[in-house]
């Protein structure tokens, strides 16, 4: 789940976001009300109805504002219905609609759903594999610092597939996955520099990196 409270003060609802602060959802919910034109508030409220926040649940409700959001451009929304399209979850299950939800998310911006997108096109689930796209969605993540489509991209260059082989491009995907806590790239990056594909031979800085991947993963 997003921090939802985060984006929202950011969307300047600041009263609404206080009073969930305050553990006063019931009031947060009539400042959302008045603000349905607000993406940010529609996802929040669709959040509270979702799980019978500070409100009776409702589901109908819910979906109702979620697809509301997702209208009025929510990249977040988009994905909340994606996840629900994907899994079955309120509505009946449909990969192509979550798809569809996941790609306009991706194309909005959304790191999370550009990695959903390229894993897609990556295994060609509905029959439409293609590496070239999946290197393009998860290289719009990887520059949102995404670990796990900075992991995919380097992958994709040590193996040559979508792009052209590059083991410096793949190490450095690697890297930059490894720092933000990925574990599998962890792993990765330790072999790079054991084996000395696209770096220098560090047998040291190799074990630090196994060390921290057999912590993580």
């Amino acid at each position: 789940m997003f921090k939802l409270k985060n984006l929202f003060r950011k969307k300047t609802l600041k009263d609404a976001a206080d009073y969930l602060d305050q553990e006063k959802p019931e009031k947060a919910i009539a400042v959302l009300e008045k603000n349905l034109d607000n993406t940010t508030a529609c996802t929040m409220l669709a959040h509270l109805y979702e799980h019978g926040i500070g409100t009776d649940r409702s589901i109908k409700s819910a979906m109702r504002l979620y697809l509301r959001a997702a209208k009025l451009g929510s990249a977040e929304a988009k994905f909340i219905l994606a996840g629900f399209c994907s899994n079955g979850v309120y509505i009946k299950q449909s990969p192509e609609k979550a798809f569809a939800f996941y790609r306009e998310a991706a194309d909005a911006g959304m790191a999370e759903a550009q990695y959903k997108v390229g894993l897609h096109y990556l295994f060609g689930h509905m029959g439409d594999k293609d590496i070239g796209k999946a290197f393009d969605y998860f290289y719009r993540g990887a520059h949102q610092e995404h670990p796990p489509s900075q992991n995919r991209l380097a992958l994709l260059f040590a193996g040559g597939r979508g792009t052209p082989k590059s083991d410096e491009d793949a190490v450095y995907w690697y890297r930059k996955a490894a720092e933000n806590g990925h574990g599998e790239a962890m792993y990765n990056l330790g072999h790079m520099l054991t084996v000395g594909r696209g770096c220098k031979r560090n047998n040291k800085e190799a074990l630090k990196w196994f060390k921290l991947a057999s912590d993580t993963l």
